[in-house]
């Protein structure tokens, strides 16, 4: 039964950090890009919108990585 039970936490903090770690890339990506975009004073957000995308796709490419593995 313990066994269990520490394979559930353990499953529990490998998910959690996943998410985290997926929420951190996007979140700085974005404001990254807002930053880029405010110095050179661009109307449309290209870099806003570029770093996002990435974003989308690294932290895709992050989470196969780490449940395939």
């Amino acid at each position: 039964m313990t066994q269990n039970k520490n394979k559930s936490s353990n499953d529990y903090v490998r998910y959690s950090s996943i998410a985290m770690e997926m929420v951190i890339l996007i979140v700085a990506s974005v404001l990254g890009g807002k930053w880029i975009d405010k110095q050179l004073a661009l109307e449309t957000p290209v870099f806003t919108l570029i770093f996002s995308f990435g974003a989308s796709i690294g932290a895709i490419f992050l989470l196969i990585k780490k449940l395939s593995g």
